[in-house]
């Protein structure tokens, strides 16, 4: 089934990370393969197993599936064969559990014969089989939907969710040798397999995948750079695209075949598998704690610029227009204008003076060429803020250290430098202002040390959205002087405009006015931000009217614009929050925020807007307003606050 290399010198233990011999590992057989299963390991074997026929012919051992359950200690409780009910006189392994356990995948020969003769037939090719868990049985065994007569598919791993199982295969179309696959659950089929691409596969053998919870995807592979034989390496699959593998350190790759590991998401423990002994091992490993001296406080890169121009000489007596084009049809005018570029590059900015009496007739034009560059330095791409008990993503992607070869990422989120990997994610259980560090670690030097280089940043944790956007977004009234833009179309869309013409206005009772109060939060991007803008500046009135059953007409115009934003931009979350000041809802004013709250999301989710795109709470007279300092006992506004949140994050 796999064939080792020879035995290579033993490998220094790495100051990375402490590796031990699996107490289940023996000295004659091969093991591998390790999956964490019901406070135990399963793995492969060919240990004897007392069936009958236990070689093939060329006398190479035939491999089955094991179970070594472990005690807290890592000392063995007990070990045997996993299952005799799938077991056979053929090979079967590595496998996969999803995450209830309750179904398995495994390999195995596709041609499961009693004839002796076809345990050496070399083109009895190896499939993937599933069976289920039923009373303490595994049953209902079924070939792959993709399994072939023509060619091998090997090593299965499923994703943490059960939507995707991974696996490497030598099937016609690849890059050479074995290369990596992927098939996504639709319904209850598996559709066609996805090649992992040139990034990843390469001319030599890809295999033995595993995803982790935090979206890492490990490998064995021969054909990338690495310390001799297979060598472990993982990526992680970044806006549909997977990126450049990173290597594992020296202790876990040797120059020997190293291959099969299981880990936790943070890559702090785990076992692989290793022929550093002649014949493949399990070896378990625990990361060692990395230090970083100092860290130096990230510096945030800025796209935005006030543009005044000090050499165009203009009459006094001439009334004049001046007209900044940023290229992209972005036009904005004034004496000086702000203005955000969406990130680094060569840019090219016109100012045209034109003469405002005469139409165009140009008095003066400027052209000015620049060059926008990110700071040299270790970069903490994430939210400035975040709530409590809701996962904060960070990656560090964007660091930029000329002549530095990452080749590790280490994040502190307050409990030292513990998870690895170029992204992670994070969940704070209280508020506060915490200190995110990015370490990373590169080629070692002369004395055999890493190099190192660290960065750190601020993130504040609140309460709820409604918190957050007070200490930290941006109210939409200031991006006025940043997005101002000629030939400002105010028309909605025709889906929008044929939800307006249906509306009709059933007025019981009177209506309540609330101030509209509009909040983008940091971590939506600048150019989404001026969509948001267009979309919403000069088309929303500065309050709504609404009653306990429905809205004025001239509000639901406005209301419908968040229904064409939140249709428009899918990554977008809505938070809406109603604060009631009335003085005769004093006794009920959260009961009745509440209400208007649930009428405000019943009427966006009713006209299209996703339902898990809004969320509405009631505040009642509880919260100040955003912005400000205003004494609890103060008068203050009846408002409705709409919050824009990235979902990503």
């Amino acid at each position: 089934m796999l064939i080792f290399g020879l035995l290579s010198n033993s490998f220094a233990q790495s100051d990375q990370y402490d590796v031990s011999l699996a107490p289940f590992s023996t000295n004659t057989n091969d093991e591998f393969s390790p999956v964490y299963y019901n406070h135990g390991i399963v793995y492969c074997s060919n240990l004897r197993n007392n069936s009958l026929i236990t070689y093939k012919s060329n006398h190479e051992k035939l491999f089955n599936i094991f179970f070594a359950s472990l005690r807290d200690s890592g000392s063995i409780r007990r070990s045997g064969l996993f299952a005799k009910e799938i077991s056979t006189n053929y090979n079967e392994g590595p496998v996969t559990f999803n995450e209830t356990g309750n179904m398995m995948y495994f390999g195995r020969n596709n041609i499961i014969l009693n004839h002796l003769k076809d345990i050496s037939d070399t083109s009895n090719t190896l499939g993937i089989f599933f069976a289920e868990l039923a009373d303490g049985k595994w049953t209902n065994i079924k070939p792959f939907v993709h399994n072939s007569l023509s060619y091998s598919i090997i090593t299965p791993a499923l994703s943490n969710d059960g939507t995707r199982l991974y696996f490497a295969s030598d099937m016609p179309g690849g890059y050479g040798g074995t290369d990596l696959y992927y098939c996504n659950l639709n319904g209850n089929e598996w559709e066609k397999p996805v090649n992992l691409g040139a990034i990843i596969n390469t001319v030599k053998n890809e295999s033995f995948p595993f995803q982790c919870k935090s979206g890492k995807l490990f490998f064995a592979s021969d054909g990338h750079e690495g310390l001799g034989g297979k060598d472990i390496f993982y990526t992680i699959e970044v806006n549909g695209e997977w990126i450049t593998p990173f290597h594992l350190a020296p202790g876990i790759n040797s120059p020997a075949n190293d291959f099969s590991l299981v880990t936790d998401e943070n890559l702090k423990q785990g076992y692989f598998a290793s022929d550093r002994r002649r014949t493949a091992d399990i070896y378990s490993f625990k990361s060692n704690d990395v230090q970083f001296a100092e860290c130096d406080t990230m510096i945030t890169n800025n796209y935005c610029f006030l543009f005044y121009d000090a050499y165009q000489k203009v009459s006094d007596t001439l009334k004049v227009k001046y007209v900044w084009d940023f290229g992209n049809g972005i036009k904005k005018q004034g004496l000086s204008v702000k203005h955000c570029f969406p990130g680094p590059g060569k840019y090219e900015v016109k100012l045209f003076v034109t003469d405002s009496i005469f139409g165009d007739s140009i008095i003066g034009q400027s052209l000015y060429r620049f060059e926008l560059k990110d700071a040299e330095q270790v970069y903490i791409y994430s939210p400035n803020a975040g709530i409590i008990n809701r996962e904060i993503p960070f990656d560090g992607f964007k660091s930029n250290l000329p002549g530095f070869s990452i080749k590790e990422y280490l994040w502190d989120f307050g409990e030292g430098f513990a998870s690895r990997g170029p992204s992670a994610k994070y969940t704070y259980p209280r508020k506060g202002e915490y200190m995110v560090k990015l370490g990373l670690l590169g080629d070692k030097d002369s004395s055999g040390n890493y190099i190192k280089a660290c960065s750190c940043r601020k993130i504040k944790i609140f309460e709820d959205y409604q918190e957050l956007a007070a200490h930290t977004a941006i109210e939409l009234s200031d991006l006025e002087e940043l997005y101002t833009y000629t030939g400002f179309n105010d028309t909605l869309t025709d889906s929008v405009l044929i939800d307006f013409k249906s509306v009709q206005s059933h007025v019981t009772d009177s209506f309540k006015t609330k101030q509209i109060k509009i909040y983008l939060t940091s971590e939506i991007p600048e150019h989404q931000k001026h969509e948001i803008y267009k979309l919403l500046y000069n088309t929303t009135a500065p309050e709504i009217s609404m009653n306990n059953d429905t809205f004025a007409a001239s509000s639901r115009k406005t209301l419908l614009r968040f229904v064409q934003v939140l249709k428009e931009n899918p990554n977008l979350k809505l938070e809406i929050a109603v604060h009631n000041f009335e003085p005769e809802f004093q006794d009920n004013s959260i009961e009745i925020s509440e209400r208007w709250a649930n009428n405000l999301y019943l009427f966006l989710t009713g006209k299209g807007a996703a339902s898990g795109a809004v969320t509405a709470k009631g505040y009642g007279n509880l919260r100040p307003d955003l912005n400000t300092t205003t004494k609890p006992n103060a008068n203050r506004a009846n408002r409705v606050e709409f919050i824009f949140i990235d979902n990503e994050y």
